[in-house]
């Protein structure tokens, strides 16, 4: 844990995606079904924009081949980005969104394949493009992250759109979590990508 990053014990959100992975690694342990409650809960108001990051990222892991879990977390981030888009602190999920769980073995194998993933991107992340972090084109970056969760669920079954979705929105997420609007930028890729995909199936 780096010296900026807070325990969840203190109800402050981390502000690494190593240091959010190791946190949810700490709760799964008190808990067989770790649900987005408990999530919720330990990280408290603070803990909005990361938990929708780690949502979009169980989604980029393996773990997106459990049956509806893209649609359930492309909701989720829908959800939540459009309301801290429109300046809720703390957005009101459904109760159907909250008690949703994972298996405890599943979401540790899943989070250690992340790992590699969470500490590349941390390893290259610094303050750039600040504006983009900031209002007005702030609240443009989350409404983009709330069109690609409502997508998700329309593409559950076309195989990797999902996933690509999901990465975009952690990009995204994390461009807002670490102030580097570069990785904004380039969420464009893996939207592109999805959107390339589905082109090329339909025709």
């Amino acid at each position: 844990m780096t010296s900026t990053d807070q325990p969840v014990s203190g109800h402050t959100a981390p502000l690494s995606l190593l240091t959010l992975i190791d946190e949810i690694e700490h709760l799964s342990e008190r808990d067989d079904h770790p649900s987005l409650q408990t999530v919720l809960d330990a990280f408290g108001p603070s803990g909005s924009l990361p938990v929708m990051i780690l949502v979009a990222m169980i989604v980029v892991s393996p773990l997106s081949g459990i049956p509806l879990l893209s649609s359930t977390a492309g909701l989720t981030i829908a959800f939540i980005a459009l309301q801290l888009a429109a300046g809720r602190r703390t957005p009101w999920l459904p109760k159907w969104v909250r008690t949703r769980s994972i298996p405890r073995d599943r979401l540790s194998a899943g989070l250690e394949r992340l790992g590699p993933v969470a500490r590349f991107l941390d390893r290259h992340s610094r303050p750039r493009l600040r504006f983009v972090s900031r209002p007005p084109l702030s609240q443009a970056v989350l409404l983009l992250c709330g069109l690609c969760g409502l997508a998700m669920p329309l593409l559950e079954l076309i195989p990797f759109t999902s996933s690509l979705m999901a990465l975009a929105v952690t990009c995204l997420g994390f461009s807002l979590l670490t102030r580097d609007g570069l990785w904004a930028v380039l969420a464009a890729i893996p939207v592109c990508s999805a959107g390339w995909l589905l082109v090329s199936l339909l025709t």
